[in-house]
């Protein structure tokens, strides 16, 4: 039986990003006020090159996000954020 695209990606283990702590927080506006922003995902440093591996738990919808997102230094309110666990 040949693997489908889902099942090797489901099969493919990320390399060492699993012990490696998110350099940026990725967050997106979410309402009207000047601080309202949601972290919506979690980017790396690339370890082969320039730039950046960037996974997103959630999309931003409504009539607040214009289609920014904002890549931040992790918060000292961010030290629950989970290693990293993705491709």
């Amino acid at each position: 039986m040949t693997a489908t695209m889902s099942d090797q990606a489901v099969a493919a283990k990320p390399r060492d990003r699993e012990a490696r702590k998110p350099d940026f927080i990725v967050r997106a506006k979410t309402g009207p006020g000047f601080k309202e922003w949601a972290s919506i995902g979690l980017a790396w440093k690339r370890q082969r090159g320039e730039g950046y591996s960037i996974k997103l738990n959630t999309m931003p919808i409504g009539n607040h996000w214009n289609g920014v997102l904002k890549l931040l230094p992790p918060f000292a309110d961010d030290s629950d954020v989970p290693d990293a666990e993705h491709d």
